[in-house]
Order: C-alpha cells, then sequence, then structure tokens
C-alpha cells in the first residue's frame, strides 16, 4: 500500500512539473479613468516577444476604454487612440512617435487600469502589477521627452527665423535627445528583468538608441523566469545576429516557408555568390531597388543567386511577388529559427547581404540606392577562386 501511494505521488508530482511547463491561457482586462476622454474605439498593436505583431481593435465601456482577451504568455501592448491632437501632423503625413499612444504589458490574468489625461500627447499610464508599475516609471520620464523633441522638430520644418535662431534650437533638441536616452538606459540598467526592460532593449538596439556591448552586459543580471520568456530568446538571437557583419561566415539557411513551398538550402548554392535582399511589400525604398537588383542578377547568370526574405504580411508578400515578378527564392520571415531578420540582426529595410562561395559575408548595407549593386557588382567581378 505504501508502495502505489509512493507511485502516485510521483505520478502526481510529474503530472504537476508538466502542467507548469505550460503556461495556461487566462483572461486579461484593461479599464480606464481617463480625463475628458472621448473617444469610442481604439487599436491595439500586441507584441508577444517575436518579431510578429497583432493588431486588434476594441471599445468603450461607459465612456472608457475596456477591452478583455486572453493570453498564456506575456504581452507589451500599444494602446493608440484616434484623437487627433496626438499626432503629430506634417505637410506629407505625420512623425510617428511612441508618446502619441499608451503602452502597457498583459500577462495571464492580470487586470490593467489605465490612468491619465490627453494631452498633445499620451500622459496616461497603466497600474495593477510590476510589470505595469516598471512600464509606468519609464514612460512618464521618457514619453514628456520625446514628444517634446518631436515638437521642436516640427517647429525646425517649419521655422523662418534667422540661421541662430534654428541652430540654438537644435542644440535645445540634442539636450532633449540626449536626457531621453540617458533616461531610458537608467531603466535598462535598473530594471533589465521585466517584460519593458526586455522589450525596450530590442527596441533600441533597432533603433541604435543603445549599443550591442551594453545589453551583452546586462543579459547575464536577467533573472531566470524572464530567460524563459520569447522577449528574452528574440533578444539574444538578435545580439548573436550582430556577429554576422563583413568578414563572418553565415549559417546555412534553411526553410519551408518559400513561396512555392519547396525545401529551401543554402547549401545548395556552395561554390556561387548568393545575395540576400530583406524586403516587404509596404518597404518603398524596396521596391524600387527591383529594376537594379534584377540587372544585377541577370548580369552574373552562372555567379550569383538571389534569396529574397521577406518581413511582411503573407498576402501582400504573394501578391508584391506576383506583381513584380520577384522570380528568385522567397522567403516568408517567421518566428523561433526561421526569424531571420532577428537571426541577422537586420535593423531596416532593405537591408543586403552579399555572400561569397566559401560561405562568408562580402558586403552588407541598409538603405536603397543603385551605389549598392555597384559596389557588389565589383565585389563579384573582382573574385578569383
Amino acid at each position: 500500500m505504501v508502495g502505489k501511494l509512493k507511485i502516485i505521488g510521483l505520478l502526481l508530482g510529474c503530472l504537476i512539473l508538466v502542467q507548469e511547463g505550460f503556461a495556461q491561457a487566462k483572461k486579461y482586462t484593461i479599464t480606464s479613468s481617463i480625463k475628458d476622454f472621448a473617444d469610442t474605439t481604439y487599436s491595439l498593436t500586441i507584441w508577444n516577444g517575436t518579431s510578429n505583431t497583432v493588431s486588434k481593435t476594441g471599445g468603450v465601456k461607459k465612456g472608457q476604454v475596456f477591452y478583455e482577451d486572453t493570453t498564456s504568455v506575456p504581452l507589451v501592448i500599444r494602446m493608440t487612440f484616434p484623437t487627433e491632437r496626438l499626432y503629430k501632423r506634417a505637410d506629407r503625413g505625420y512623425y510617428p512617435v511612441k508618446s502619441q499612444s499608451v503602452w502597457l504589458v498583459a500577462t495571464p490574468g492580470s487586470k490593467i487600469h489605465l490612468k491619465g489625461h490627453l494631452s498633445d500627447f499620451a500622459e496616461v499610464y497603466p497600474s495593477g502589477d510590476k510589470e505595469n508599475e516598471a512600464i509606468s516609471r519609464l514612460n512618464k520620464v521618457y514619453h514628456p521627452l520625446i514628444n517634446k523633441s518631436v515638437n521642436m522638430t516640427m517647429r525646425l520644418a517649419k521655422e523662418q527665423d534667422d540661421v541662430a535662431v534654428l541652430e540654438q534650437l537644435k542644440k535645445e533638441q540634442e539636450a532633449v535627445d540626449q536626457e531621453a536616452v540617458l533616461g531610458m538606459t537608467d531603466f535598462l540598467k535598473n530594471n533589465a528583468s521585466s517584460i519593458a526592460g526586455l522589450y525596450y532593449m530590442n527596441d533600441m538596439l533597432l533603433r541604435k538608441v543603445i549599443s550591442v556591448e551594453m545589453v551583452d552586459s546586462l543579459l547575464p543580471t536577467i533573472k531566470k523566469p524572464y530567460q524563459e520568456t520569447a522577449f528574452y530568446h528574440t533578444l539574444v538571437q538578435r545580439i548573436e545576429g550582430n556577429k554576422f557583419a563583413v568578414g563572418k561566415s553565415i549559417f546555412t539557411i534553411k526553410s519551408s516557408n518559400t513561396y512555392d513551398g519547396k525545401r529551401f538550402d543554402s547549401e545548395a548554392w556552395k561554390g556561387k555568390f548568393y545575395l540576400i535582399d530583406f524586403w516587404g511589400s509596404w518597404c518603398g525604398p524596396c521596391m524600387a531597388d527591383v529594376p537594379a537588383l534584377k540587372k544585377m542578377r541577370d548580369a552574373f547568370p552562372e555567379q550569383l543567386e538571389v534569396l529574397g526574405i521577406a518581413s511582411d504580411k503573407e498576402a501582400g508578400w504573394r501578391k508584391a511577388i506576383e506583381q513584380h515578378e520577384l522570380n528568385w527564392t522567397q522567403i516568408l520571415s517567421a518566428t523561433g529559427d526561421q526569424d531571420f531578420v532577428t537571426r541577422l540582426n537586420v535593423t531596416g529595410f532593405p537591408t543586403k547581404i552579399l555572400v561569397d562561395p566559401q560561405g562568408n559575408i562580402v558586403y552588407r548595407s541598409t538603405g536603397g540606392g543603385e551605389t549598392s549593386f555597384d559596389s557588389m557588382s565589383e565585389i563579384i567581378k573582382a573574385y578569383k577562386k
């Protein structure tokens, strides 16, 4: 009898461990008490730690924000209102800035409350748990500064005063920007073990606000529960991706997430140059580069292959391939080991990486234009076996 009880106890212990290994999906709610709030809808952009995002919309209840959903993992959410005064309008569009939106963290079972008001930016901050207290601490310092900076940018674009006035305004803006960077850096050093800390480390790396060396120094300080999140794994991938600079060997790229559904393996191109073109259908400079890319490919029919890797929605990706006749190998970047955007630390679009016949990166650039194709053509012409 005792033996059976021991076995049952062991089985129950194993069951508990298995259950704890898989987080349960639970409901989270977002409510608010925002002064003078008049909007009836809002949009949400949701990150789960990967490079993909989900877009949703929400409504109000009794004149305030009310949103509920379920999650089994931590989420970073950007809530954007249609309130016109939040938008930094320019002659051709507007200046996007994080301070126009409300930022919060949702975890399984969390109850988040938003409080504040809408001025010319979203002075609304979340509470409810330590994760939202952390992101609020950051943005109460960071958002007023970046809002002030973008207002200066708008003034500089319209300013008709003399050169001395403009130069003084630029100096003032530089000081504000530096203060914002210092505030962000201080937050990350003291809050690396938080969802907001992990999210902003990745985001600030992408924007080149902070250095790879700084993040690399913070990784060992991140506590174990946070090391198990997708936010952490994506960050580590991006740090690893920083190693793939000119002169370094590239890893073998394998994927079945191709336009034609056939499995791709870059080993098949061993002995040839191949150009990796990171693009998106939403990226104007990417699409503008297509004629020059085709011209370069056709100039080296025996020496060069082309691999397109897109960060895109599948429908837009497929439509662009057909519309622009992108008739070379095409992969849609996904998550995990298929997130080639993160694995190769792509921080802007378009990005081009030229790999030589030995698998070494011999050219890398971000941004469009024919100059990059001229440079790559010269490298191929000069190559000697």
